[in-house]
């Protein structure tokens, strides 16, 4: 009941403060769907087969997607949501409603093997997918994340829903597996459920927490909010001579020693390159270069580069994207189609045209990114 009084106050907080941003809809709808899935712990299987159980069942399907949505939103909100996403989300609620849906009305089906393969299965898997890929892309990028700000969100966003929901969808799948005839794992599974429940409230706790944290509840909660707080850049006032000086020493090395061309590159290698303290780097990158990823930073100089060869030289794209510091050619089309929306042998292709020679001239010097 303590996590239900939690789940309402951000569903409340959520609507009078946050429901004309993006994010403030997603954790709208997370409360909610966390509601519906609290009061199905609370009633258990009393009302199981009913049009009520049946509605608050689909409601409860919703929290792995919105969690998921949350996630690219906070972590990726550069980027659009890709349409497999969205399948994935479609498919994992439409098997379960009309699995559930069959169950009702015809209770025989749940001894199918096949049918609660396709139904309860199948989505299992999927949900667990996304759950694991939630986590993902809170972590992956982290050492990458120059906003001081957002780099202590995908710790906490790990620590609260990403670990507790992937702990409810392991919990879920215990279930599976107990049906499928792992009876030794049953009691594993209760054990899995206790867990569950006593970490119940202590993480919608730390969701409230944690909004709180970065002013979601008295501010636009967003990822402009997050990169322009006072506390993160510290105004334009707080960018010393040295940080200019430093900021003319490291393009002057990107330059002239082209460490972009090193796969893998880290700003923690960077720094000890340069023989700086790496804060002090991701500050300038940051806050005077207005770069928010270390990646993109990079890409700057890669792409440009790139273009370079593309346009003035014969060497196969792959091996261009290699010399220009890209782990596979898969990485450099991505990279570059997103630049300039056209794959880089196209842009070769069209840098070769009617009008190759002003094309190339273009390129024909080496190219400064400042």
């Amino acid at each position: 009941m303590l996590s239900i009084s939690q789940a309402l106050f951000l569903a409340f907080s959520s609507f009078l403060f946050q429901r004309k941003t993006y994010i403030g809809k997603l954790l709208l709808l997370f409360a909610i769907s966390t509601t519906a899935y609290l009061y199905y712990l609370v009633n258990g299987m009393s009302g199981a087969g009913t049009i009520t159980a049946y509605i608050v069942g689909r409601i409860t399907y919703l929290i792995p997607g919105v969690i998921w949505l949350l996630a690219f939103a906070l972590f990726r909100h550069e980027e659009k949501v890709p349409h497999y996403a969205w399948a994935l989300f479609a498919a994992y609620f439409v098997l379960k409603a009309v699995g559930q849906a069959l169950y009702m009305t015809n209770p025989e089906l749940l001894s199918d093997n096949l049918v609660y393969a396709i139904f309860h299965i199948v989505p299992q898997i999927i949900n667990l997918g996304l759950y694991v890929h939630t986590i993902s892309l809170a972590v992956l990028e982290y050492r990458q994340d120059l906003i001081d700000s957002r780099r202590n969100l995908r710790v906490a966003f790990v620590a609260t829903l990403g670990t507790f929901w992937l702990w409810v969808c392991i919990d879920v799948s215990f279930g599976v597996l107990v049906r499928m005839g792992m009876e030794s794992l049953n009691e594993t599974g209760e054990t899995v459920k206790i867990i569950r429940d006593i970490f119940i409230f202590p993480s919608i706790l730390a969701v409230n927490l944690m909004l709180f944290r970065f002013n979601a509840f008295q501010t636009e909660f967003s990822m402009a909010a997050i990169v322009n707080d006072a506390s993160v850049t510290g105004g334009f006032d707080a960018i010393s001579p040295k940080d200019y000086a430093l900021k003319d020493r490291l393009l002057e090395f990107m330059e002239k020693e082209k460490p972009y061309r090193q796969s893998g590159l880290t700003i923690g290698k960077l720094a000890e390159a340069m023989n700086v303290r790496e804060y002090r780097l991701r500050s300038v990158i940051n806050r005077v270069l207005k770069f928010n990823n270390f990646s993109h930073f990079l890409n700057k100089y890669r792409i440009k580069e790139s273009e370079y060869f593309l346009a003035s030289t014969d060497d196969s794209i792959f091996s261009i994207g290699m010399d220009t510091g890209y782990t596979s050619l898969s990485s450099f089309h991505k990279a570059f189609k997103e630049k300039h929306a056209i794959t880089p042998k196209e842009y070769r292709t069209l840098s070769r045209g009617p009008k190759s020679g002003q094309n190339l001239a273009t390129h024909s010097a080496r190219p400064k990114i400042y």
